[in-house]
């Protein structure tokens, strides 16, 4: 998209088929008049936004770039509802930022050699077998899953020490440089899963994926252990996985991306998928993992991709627990 300022016009083209779409269900099937009346004084909310975020693609990119106090403002409401045109006000700031900001700091980790790769494919067998294969054992269920996740993580943590201590030290130092690029990077991914995630669900008629309702049982039963599990562990165990380990294989970024995304989105769903359309959302995971190998390629610290992943765990984990 040559000009940039054209994103914002299909954000505003959205909402506004949005608000029409919308009127018409509460007008023509909803038949309480108050909310009828409450949820048209927010359409006309937000066609109020989408007029003043049209109003600014018509100014200078130069004069955007140093005036986003509106943009900003717009992309917020339009993200609460209905998330996809705030999305894409987020992506425009993104893409106006000055490059430079995007220039994070150098992370000198340890060679890639034939010792990093032979470690790296061990650990990523190591969690194959663990997640995947030794379940379908009996001894195995007998042991308790809070022994195994704790190995899991202890072994991650012995192999991936010196890699993980670098990056941890270099990400803290630079925080300030990294905040603006994760929560950049968060948004974009976040469009990438809906957009991807939008016609996945159309087609399993608004269901969830199975793992997504496996865990949100789990909620249920072990909310506390269920949290820490899904917005602590899962961060850490699948980035040094999926990410950190998984890089070292492959000398070529675009194949790593695709292969770590591909991998991450199939393993989430694998084992767990009840119909052919509830395996599609493999897709959405892969989009997802896609996202996170990108972040990665692009900071070089895994620490990056760990706290976009606790954001997304966690925002969805809140939801959850609001909903369940």
């Amino acid at each position: 998209m040559k000009d940039k300022r054209n994103i914002l016009k299909i954000a505003c083209l959205l909402e506004v088929v949005y608000v029409v779409v919308m009127m018409v269900y509460y007008l023509f099937y909803v038949k309480s008049k108050e909310v009828v009346i409450a949820s048209t004084f927010m359409l006309l909310i937000g066609l109020v936004f989408a007029i003043v975020l049209y109003n600014e693609s018509k100014k200078d990119i130069d004069f955007l770039k140093q005036n986003k106090s509106k943009i900003i403002l717009c992309s917020i409401w339009l993200f609460l509802e209905p998330i996809i045109p705030g999305i894409l006000g987020f992506i425009f700031l993104g893409l106006i930022s000055d490059k430079k900001r995007e220039k994070l700091p150098d992370v000198k980790d340890e060679e890639n050699s034939v010792k990093s790769k032979i470690k790296a494919v061990l650990l990523i067998l190591f969690f194959i077998l663990i997640m995947f294969v030794f379940p379908n054992f009996n001894f195995f269920n007998k042991i308790s899953v809070y022994v195994i996740y704790l190995v899991i993580f202890l072994v991650i943590l012995i192999i991936n020490y010196k890699s993980l201590n670098v990056h941890f030290k270099v990400f803290v130092k630079n925080l300030k440089t990294y905040v603006p690029f994760i929560i950049r990077r968060y948004f974009i991914m976040l469009g990438v899963m809906l957009l991807v995630g939008i016609p996945v669900v159309l087609l399993n008629n608004g269901n969830t994926s199975s793992n997504q309702a496996a865990l949100n049982a789990m909620f249920e039963k072990v909310p506390l252990f269920t949290l820490i599990l899904s917005t602590l562990y899962a961060p850490f165990a699948e980035e040094n996985i999926f990410r950190l380990s998984l890089s070292k294989l492959f000398k070529n970024k675009t194949i790593f991306i695709i292969i770590s995304g591909l991998l991450f989105g199939t393993l989430h769903m694998i084992d767990k998928f009840t119909s052919f359309y509830d395996l599609l959302y493999i897709f959405q995971y892969a989009a997802l993992g896609i996202c996170l190998a990108k972040a990665y390629v692009d900071s070089k610290n895994i620490m990056v991709p760990i706290s976009m992943h606790f954001i997304q765990n966690f925002i969805a984990a809140i939801l959850v627990l609001i909903l369940y």
